[in-house]
């Protein structure tokens, strides 16, 4: 059908890429193109786009390979359908940082030598400076996707010219989704969580400062968020 738009998403995991997804499914005509069962492949929603591969985490995600423009990535895809938009999902890093680190440990994942948040800075600069050689490529945040959905897929739906599916033309975006693969039910408690950001009071002083000192200042104010303080 002529009317189905191809999407890409992208994200470190515990940044909301499943949540994306299911909303994109549930309300739009869509094909989302990401190659999820090669954990290496340029195609998979956790890519590690960036240069320094030391940095990767886990070696099912690990690649060697490297891009010097957008346009040089992009020919990489391998794909016969043109890509019409490209989504990169971000959470905070102080709340990211508490469940990429819980998520190594449930799938005991090998002990870095560095801070998780220097692989953060990295993915994101990365998708940062794409995004300045192709308009296509927005970034979200996933606070707002749990607060209000409704006017982030709004904005996606503008951008890409989304048609909605036949059931949504009546009733509109529903932005209401049960359960999320990966994730346990979400609740009015974990909403508060994120909202009333209750997750600074699990950081220790010394985690604080060891974010505080390793993240991307400009980085963090191109994605929208703040520089947190201990509250302890």
């Amino acid at each position: 059908m002529k009317n189905i738009k191809n999407i890409l998403h992208y994200g470190l995991q515990r940044s909301g890429t499943n949540i994306l997804e299911t909303h994109l499914k549930q309300n739009f005509k869509l094909e989302i193109l990401n190659n999820n069962l090669d954990r290496k492949d340029t195609l998979h929603k956790h890519f590690r786009l960036y240069n320094e591969k030391q940095y990767i985490p886990e070696s099912q995600f690990y690649n060697d390979v490297t891009y010097n423009s957008f346009k040089e990535y992009e020919s990489s895809f391998g794909l016969t359908k043109k890509v019409d938009g490209i989504i990169v999902i971000s959470k905070d890093p102080y709340s990211w940082y508490i469940s990429y680190l819980n998520w190594a440990k449930k799938c005991n994942w090998p002990k870095v030598d560095y801070h998780y948040i220097e692989e953060y800075n990295r993915f994101y600069v990365n998708w940062l400076t794409f995004s300045k050689e192709d308009d296509r490529i927005i970034f979200i945040k996933y606070i707002d996707l749990i607060t209000n959905a409704k006017h982030v897929l709004t904005t996606i739906k503008n951008k890409y010219q989304l048609p909605l599916k036949l059931t949504k033309q009546i009733f509109g975006i529903y932005n209401q989704i049960e359960k999320v693969s990966e994730s346990k039910n979400f609740t009015t408690s974990d909403l508060k969580y994120y909202t009333e950001k209750e997750y600074i009071k699990n950081l220790s002083l010394e985690d604080m400062e060891a974010i505080n000192s390793k993240i991307n200042q400009s980085l963090l104010q191109e994605l929208g968020y703040e520089y947190e303080k201990n509250i302890q």
